[in-house]
């Protein structure tokens, strides 16, 4: 039947885009993950006793550091489960890729108040 072989045929190269669009989205995500990779972004908070922040810092927070160093990261990819509440030294994932996660370290430090 003629117009099945047309619809497997559209539907074969419709798969080929998708494939080689998803493996430059990969490439691009691995090349973005190398440099972020290399990034460490410290926050300073006004803290009380025992290193207990008031207020937080959250995954707005560290868009918005990446993107004063240049890396434009939508927040929905940076995988916080919580906001920070605490000072310390934290690796936050941030998922570039469904194949594609890198750790970025969020050092977070107190001010007295």
């Amino acid at each position: 039947d003629w117009s099945s072989d047309v619809c497997s045929s559209d539907l074969e190269q419709q798969k080929l885009a998708h494939a080689k669009r998803d493996a430059k989205d990969k490439a691009d995500a691995e090349t973005l993950a190398a440099a972020l990779g290399q990034v460490a972004l410290s926050f300073t908070r006004k803290a009380g006793e025992a290193g207990a922040l008031f207020g937080s810092v959250t995954s707005i927070d560290l868009a918005e550091a990446l993107a004063k160093q240049g890396f434009n990261i939508e927040r929905r990819k940076i995988h916080l489960a919580d906001p920070i509440k605490v000072t310390g030294e934290y690796q936050v994932p941030v998922k570039l890729h469904k194949e594609v996660t890198v750790q970025i370290a969020v050092n977070v430090t107190g001010e007295e108040v």
